[in-house]
């Protein structure tokens, strides 16, 4: 199969807006309701593509490797692509909302408080986090491909956890893997470089041992709140 056939199938979902959570330049994402289908009633989180950014190829075809990869992972740490597609609002993809918190806001609270992160619970966060970047590291096309795949940008906001306890890695917009549409040059980094490993920093190539070294940045700041 070939990378631009198993990216590009569409899986439409049928959904109303409730609220708008969040926006910036290349992006905004709603909460929204799902109105059909085995999951009508359920609660989405809708990331549409700005139109200006739509109308950049280079931006579409990234938007587009994100929904290919989101649609491959299939983890209990991963958040889950329901469904995507373009509709009247533009291009998106449909995410399984999460009730909860991201971990910056809680690392946020607990230091505004005084209060601290048990060992317990920066445990239960690591090892989640761990189960879900090992199937992540692990993944394959649907060719049979050994993705090497990456997600660069693993910081407290896209580690999301639920009222109910569970732990979910989200958003792979920046993440890399072969069969890419788009690729970084070398010598170019993406990120946040706070989180970066030092290979990623000086923009060489990347393993799974990247997404590792950025987890260790996480377990010191929970353990250090700082």
């Amino acid at each position: 199969m070939s990378p631009t056939s198993d990216k590009l199938a569409s899986s439409p979902l049928s959904f109303e807006p409730v609220a708008l959570l969040a926006v910036g330049a290349l992006a905004r994402v709603e909460l929204c309701r799902v109105t059909a289908g085995d999951r009508a009633g359920e609660l989405v989180a809708v990331k549409r593509l700005a139109e200006s950014m739509a109308a950049e190829p280079e931006q579409l075809a990234m938007f587009q490797d994100e929904i290919w990869m989101t649609s491959l992972l299939d983890h209990p740490n991963i958040t889950k692509l329901h469904g995507w597609g373009e509709d009247d609002g533009g291009h998106y993809l449909a995410i399984e909302f999460v009730r909860g918190v991201s971990l910056a806001r809680l690392l946020r609270t607990v230091t505004r408080t005084g209060e601290a992160f048990t060992e317990r619970l920066v445990v239960h966060i690591a090892s989640n986090i761990c189960s879900g970047l090992e199937h992540a590291h692990a993944l394959r096309s649907r060719d049979g491909q050994f993705l090497n795949l990456v997600h660069r940008d693993l910081t407290p906001g896209n580690i999301l956890l639920s009222f109910e306890g569970d732990v979910k890695i989200s958003d792979f917009g920046l993440a890399k893997a072969k069969q890419r549409v788009t690729s970084t040059a070398i010598g170019m980094t993406k990120g946040d470089p706070a989180y970066m490993s030092p290979e990623q920093v000086m923009g060489k190539a990347l393993d799974g041992r990247s997404d590792l070294f950025t987890l260790g940045i996480l377990l010191f700041e929970l353990f250090a709140q700082r």
